[in-house]
């Protein structure tokens, strides 16, 4: 159905894509795709302000004939076509389609194409490989595998021929603290609702709307409390893109947001054979992009979406033997608990961007102490091949001493650096008990300041 845009949208974080789309010259056929709640729809919403367009949703609930026909009355208004006027195919509709030269023409989850009417991705590629005349075209998509499917396999109906492609990730934190900033939070309040919601652009969307201030007051309103938009949030994700086989998915997700992060201990505690877990796990990572792999020593699973970590811990686990009137202060007790691991996983997700390092990732290493051997955790470990440099570092939601956590990298170093290599130690922490020329040290107001310059 076609949108008029009443309000001017706001978005934050997005000025280059936008960009990237300002500078296509029409005719063009452009792709954004991203997970769910990324901000795709806004972008494109942006993008159409004071140009004509339609734009038109791809409900996967609906049956194509009805889509069919409600596509064909916007069409037939931007057309100016008379009212009699039936289209009795996706053919006749494309037809009428390609006639609107000068609009834009976005369709929204354009992927459920392929399971809606399959011969529309087709005639597609046809018309835009024909026709001299046409419009321009804009296709999102959330199931990341079938919209890469669409695009970038050999053969498949828009492969080779799109202008743009854009992937959407999550927002960078300067742009959270400047959103956040403009609703009246600022400070450690803010740090904690970015703990909780990471870059994703529907979370604060929904507590600029319902006024939220603090993460306490986000999970009692927005995700425990009665009609919280976000009480099934990851349930109804998962059964949007995956239909009704979606509870093993779920199983594995609640595995990994409990601490398995091994294929071995997934399939264990999902419930699952191990040698059936691959799809499963093809889905969750390539397809929908909710989980990770990460590569270091060793290859783990961690959750892409920080507030599906929150959402499985306090709610899945709880909303069967829970009271439903002291859910919302279970739920808001539990953030206690989740920020020290929220934490560890910033820390991981900004190291590179204060050190000289692609990525950083959980290790477990085996060192002698004591004349024993022993396991010994590094919350973020990086590496730089070229530059024969190594960060390694600890993050505490609290009060940290120097001295206790040193010992400790110091140990991990000898197991993890090669010789020869410079060594960085890094300590995030709440405050500290006292300084350390040895390590850098920085602080929750530090980290704030250093957030919003990335």
């Amino acid at each position: 159905m076609s949108v008029i845009i009443m309000d001017v949208i706001r978005i934050y974080g997005r000025e280059r894509e936008l960009s990237l789309l300002r500078r296509l010259r029409e005719p063009f056929l452009a792709v954004v795709y991203g997970r769910r709640r990324i901000g795709k729809t806004a972008l494109v919403l942006k993008f159409l302000e004071g140009r004509p367009h339609l734009y038109l949703f791809v409900n996967p609930r609906k049956p194509p004939r009805l889509l069919l026909e409600e596509y064909g009355e916007a069409v037939k208004r931007a057309a100016g076509l008379p009212p009699y006027v039936r289209f009795q195919s996706w053919e006749e509709l494309f037809d009428a389609l390609f006639s609107l030269r000068g609009y834009v023409v976005a369709f929204d989850e354009f992927q459920w194409f392929l399971e809606a009417a399959p011969e529309v991705p087709y005639i597609l590629q046809k018309m835009w490989d024909v026709r001299r005349e046409k419009p321009s075209f804009i296709v999102t998509g959330s199931v990341v595998g079938m919209v890469k499917r669409l695009v970038a396999e050999s053969g498949s109906p828009l492969f080779g021929r799109a202008d743009l492609v854009l992937e959407l990730g999550e927002l960078p934190p300067s742009a959270v603290f400047q959103w956040l900033g403009d609703m009246g939070v600022s400070g450690e309040e803010a740090l904690r609702l970015y703990l909780l919601f990471g870059g994703v652009p529907y979370y604060y969307r929904l507590a600029e709307r319902w006024g939220v201030r603090t993460a306490e007051e986000a999970v009692r309103a927005l995700v425990a409390g009665e009609g919280a938009p976000l009480r099934d949030e990851v349930e109804r994700v998962l059964a949007e893109s995956l239909g009704g086989q979606y509870r093993t998915h779920l199983a594995i997700l609640d595995a990994v947001a409990g601490g398995a992060t091994k294929l071995e201990q997934i399939a264990s505690h999902a419930g699952v054979k191990a040698t059936s877990l691959p799809p499963y796990m093809h889905e969750l990572t390539d397809v929908l992009h909710v989980l990770e792999r990460r590569r270091g020593r060793r290859t783990y699973y961690e959750l892409r979406d920080r507030f599906y970590a929150f959402w499985l811990r306090a709610i899945y686990r709880r909303r069967e033997t829970t009271p439903e009137h002291r859910l919302a202060d279970e739920a808001a007790a539990a953030l206690e608990d989740f920020y020290p691991w929220a934490f560890e996983a910033l820390v991981r997700d900004v190291i590179p961007h204060l050190y000289p390092v692609p990525k950083a990732t959980r290790e477990v290493v085996a060192v002698r102490s004591g004349g024993r051997r022993v396991h010994v955790e590094v919350d973020a470990f990086a590496r730089n091949e070229e530059e024969r440099l190594a960060v390694l570092a600890e993050a505490k939601w609290g009060r940290a001493d120097p001295a206790q956590i040193l010992p400790k990298l110091r140990a991990a170093a000898q197991a993890l650096v090669p010789p020869g290599w410079r060594v960085k130690y890094a300590i995030f922490a709440r405050e500290f008990a006292r300084g350390a020329e040895e390590a850098d040290l920085i602080d929750l107001q530090t980290l704030i300041q250093k957030l919003k310059n990335i």
